[in-house]
């Protein structure tokens, strides 16, 4: 499992595909219809289902085949019509993030096109707001999910005996294996409801994580039964390895970015998961386990904040950076309970970073 993890680690990812140029451009208004529409992104790109649509003005798909090079997406045009075009697309990321947006060209003149909503579509990140909430939701369900299969387990080593500790874990792979579906939904939502979507979802290297995932939740479930530490613990670590594969990747560090994820996700779903199984069976000890599951899940995250936001230059001037000040001033929140012995209310605040986190996972970072 932990080979195969290794081997999806993109060689160079970025964040998420985003349109850097077209040709036509947005809006022009060109003398005759191109022969073909080009698309350039900032990173290569993988279709996500028929990646170019082109309505012409009466509402006709008049896009070919598209052809992929990298980071640049073209698709021959059939048309002859004047009037406004209207371009859909839809792409992976190296690190499996999806990406879609539309826009419009005019040969000759401006004109109606049946399809010019498709222009006005919300957008949030790269995506719908939908599809932004799904993926969020799912990564939530995900992580503590997580933080019940695999933190509780480590606790246990620490505490023998702990009372439901059995309830805990199997919930906690119950909730990895419902994040799946819901994960499935948030894709199609953030590209589009058809089947070549969804065939395209399931084949791409998202879908091949997903059923990684899905195989590691299912062994979990087995070993629930052995009451073997070790065994459960190994799964938890590729089920952190493989999370980091499809992280958000830092260009100049595209293997050590995604190892520190992985950190960051075991860290974090140790420390959670031990707060759940030491407000059951309570233990003077919990308190230097509690520090170091924090320590390496602060310290991570930290690295990783610096690392998307140009060592905080973006912080202020992004959507991803004001929620990682909302992150970090919950976390802060976290660090005050802890101090004051209020277990509980670490627990909630916990919760909140966990939720802040998976949004942040859906975001596309500045860098």
């Amino acid at each position: 499992m932990v080979a195969i993890a290794a081997a999806l680690l993109p060689e160079v990812a970025l964040a998420h595909a985003q349109l850097l140029l077209s040709d036509p451009a947005p809006g022009a208004v060109v003398r005759s219809v191109p022969p073909t529409v080009r698309l350039v992104f900032t990173e290569p790109v993988t279709p996500a289902g028929t990646a170019i649509k082109i309505y012409s003005p009466s509402g006709r798909q008049v896009a070919g085949t598209t052809i992929v090079r990298g980071s640049v997406l073209s698709a021959a045009v059939d048309a002859d019509d004047a009037g406004t075009y209207v371009v859909v697309w839809q792409v992976y990321a190296s690190d499996t993030h999806p990406s879609r947006g539309a826009f419009d060209f005019a040969v000759e003149h401006a004109s109606a096109n049946p399809f010019a909503t498709l222009l006005d579509t919300p957008a949030a990140g790269t995506t719908t707001p939908l599809g932004l909430a799904l993926q969020a939701l799912a990564r939530w369900l995900h992580f503590l999910g997580f933080a019940l299969a695999f933190g509780v387990v480590a606790y246990g080593m620490l505490i023998r005996g702990a009372d439901g500790s059995g309830r805990l874990v199997g919930a906690g792979v119950l909730l990895l294996v419902l994040a799946e579906p819901v994960s499935v939904v948030g894709q199609l939502a953030s590209l589009s409801f058809d089947g070549d979507t969804a065939l395209a979802v399931l084949g791409s290297s998202f879908g091949r994580l997903l059923g990684l995932r899905l195989g590691a939740a299912l062994l979990a479930w087995t070993l629930i039964a052995t009451a073997r530490s070790w065994p459960m613990l190994a799964v938890g670590g590729a089920v952190a390895m493989l999370d980091g594969a499809g992280a958000h990747a830092i260009p100049s560090l595209p293997v050590v970015g995604q190892a520190l994820v992985s950190v960051h996700v075991a860290g974090m779903g140790l420390w959670v998961g031990g707060l759940v199984a030491f407000l059951r069976s309570p233990d003077g000890r919990f308190a230097r386990y509690a520090l170091a599951t924090f320590g390496v899940t602060a310290a991570s995250g930290l690295l990783l904040a610096l690392a998307h936001t140009s060592l905080g230059t973006a912080l202020v001037t992004t959507d991803y950076g004001r929620l990682l000040i909302l992150k970090i001033l919950i976390v802060g929140g976290a660090v005050l309970a802890a101090a004051l012995r209020r277990r509980r209310a670490e627990l909630v605040i916990a919760a909140l970073v966990v939720a802040c986190a998976a949004l942040l996972a859906a975001l596309p970072p500045p860098v």
